[in-house]
């Protein structure tokens, strides 16, 4: 039987495959080093704490290990005073494995090595910055070199090889595809210089949910910059924002999301833990084709299981901020002008935002049978050529009919939703605190489920027409959902929750676990002396 001959893109596929296995090889024959050993001292309370702030952040369960060890070095690395930061490498071990981010005995002391010495790099890298540089504030400076430090830390820990080869190969076949005058349609071009970039952060965010942190440092290392330029180092930052902050880089990720659902087949298919494909293999394109049907259902479950662990999440997220609210502002308000709790408002306040998250996520259905034919199809052509070939056609948005009246009726019908709203609230007899905290937590909901509902709509390469009723409801949430966004961004950004925990509880909780853990070690070593 004939090889199937590669495109470009399987070239590149088949020369990731093969620097995959080649540091994979490397590693295997580098893994019998000693591991670091971490006591039991306080696990159950450290673990229960993280659990708590995991859930205050409500962010992408793949970056709660990155948050954890930047929320580490936020804590305790010296910014104010040059001071030494010997030794934190292990101590960052031994947390994160007290809250079992990490395997006990799993991290070599090659690696703590490793991070110890990243952390001095960098720590080093900070002064000489704000000593040349004193125009740019240290906070700025100091963000930076967190969230690289963070994100370093992680990849030494876990090897990024497989993400990174997946955003390359995503690139490569982007950036022949993409018309950027049709994506970016009535917004200012990008250069020519600067489209690779921003296709590049796009896909990270699109296709990785990788934040900020993550798209730094890989374009860090992509650019091979030193840890010891300070003026490459401000360029290339000061480039990053000015450039993650475009408004053409959030409609170029929303195109890549838009356009994805093959990507992220492939990624599952090829870009594993579990190597089920050697390099050769893609020259037979039958077995391939079928490994990309299962791995197309096998998305389609994680995308099923991520949505219940989603809502769980969420709704823990709506129930302890809404307590919070509550203890502060709801009953205090309710005692001072009325002198009880008004339970009903109250009720409809807690029970109404998780129930919308509920029935939202539980009645979505996953893609059917056209759309698994068609991603099939669409990887077939990425990765093939053959000789009926088709041509790939990314999805483009309809050009809308921009009219006044269209936009005044738009207008209308958006705020007329706030004053349907309004009415309701006063016929149940909510007052004004009342009916702000329900219209701030139902639009927090909205937009929660709405976020949920897009992991299917990700998936989906073939359009469905909507019903009538689904544009009603749409029609409906739009505006909550639009409120919803921006309280989700402006809390993202102060976030009171999580600074509480981090004020009252993270600093007092892991220096008292830290100084037990020490006093142990002590006690041990002086029974040995006492042998």
């Amino acid at each position: 039987m004939s090889s199937a001959k590669l495109s470009p893109v399987g070239e590149q596929l088949k020369q990731s495959l093969d620097t995959i296995a080649a540091y994979d090889r490397y590693y295997l024959s580098h893994e019998n080093s000693e591991m670091l050993h971490v006591p039991n001292v306080a696990n159950v309370v450290l673990i229960a704490y993280e659990q708590l702030r995991n859930a205050s952040e409500n962010i992408e369960d793949h970056l709660l290990l990155q948050q954890a060890i930047l929320r580490y070095y936020r804590r305790t690395v010296p910014f104010i005073d040059k001071g030494s930061v010997k030794g934190f490498g292990k101590e960052l071990i031994i947390e994160l494995t007290q809250a079992q981010y990490l395997k006990n005995d799993s991290v070599p002391l090659s690696k703590v090595d490793a991070i110890d010495k990243l952390l001095s790099d960098c720590y080093n890298l900070y002064w000489k910055v704000t000593k040349k540089h004193s125009d740019i504030q240290k906070k700025t400076v100091e963000g930076w070199i967190l969230e690289l430090l963070s994100v370093k830390s992680e990849q030494i820990l876990n090897s990024p090889i497989r993400l990174l080869s997946f955003v390359h190969l995503a690139h490569a076949h982007f950036t022949n595809l993409i018309d950027y005058d049709r994506v970016l349609t009535g917004m200012d071009p990008l250069t020519p210089e600067d489209k690779p970039t921003v296709l590049y952060i796009s896909i990270h965010k699109a296709l990785l949910k990788s934040n900020d942190a993550n798209v730094r440092s890989s374009l860090f290392d992509l650019h091979a910059l030193p840890l010891d330029d300070p003026k490459r180092f401000v360029d290339f930052n000061v480039q990053y924002d000015a450039l993650a902050d475009l408004p053409q880089t959030t409609k170029l990720s929303r195109f890549i999301s838009k356009n994805g659902a093959p990507l992220r087949v492939v990624r599952s298919a090829f870009f594993n833990d579990t190597d089920i494909i050697a390099p050769n293999d893609l020259a037979n394109e039958g077995r391939i084709i079928s490994i990309v049907d299962d791995a197309i259902k096998q998305v389609y479950q994680q995308v099923r299981s991520s949505l219940d662990r989603g809502i769980i999440k969420s709704i823990i997220f709506l129930l302890i901020t809404k307590a919070l609210i509550g203890l502060l502002i709801e009953i205090p308000y309710d005692l001072f002008t009325t002198g009880a709790i008004v339970i009903l408002p109250l009720v409809i306040n807690l029970v109404f935002p998780p129930l919308v998250i509920m029935l939202t996520a539980l009645t979505m259905k996953l893609p059917g049978q056209a759309n698994t034919d068609a991603i099939a199809s669409y990887i077939r052509t990425m990765v093939y050529v053959s000789p009926k070939q088709t041509t790939i056609n990314l999805k483009y948005a309809e050009t809308a009919n921009r009219s006044s009246f269209f936009n005044a009726v738009y207008v209308l019908l958006f705020f007329g939703v706030f004053l349907l709203t309004a009415w309701i609230l006063q016929l149940l007899e909510f007052n004004i605190v009342q009916g702000f905290i329900f219209v701030l937590f139902f639009s927090t909901a909205s937009f929660l489920s709405y976020r949920l509902t897009l992991q299917v709509k990700e998936l989906e390469l073939v359009a469905t027409d909507s019903g009538f009723l689904a544009i009603l409801r749409n029609l409906l949430y739009v505006p909550f959902i639009y409120l919803g966004q921006k309280i989700s961004y402006r809390f993202g950004k102060m976030n009171l929750m999580a600074q509480v925990l981090d004020a009252a509880v993270d600093l007092p909780l892991k220096t008292m676990i830290r100084l037990i853990r020490q006093w142990i070690a002590f006690l041990a070593n002086k029974q040995d002396e006492l042998l």
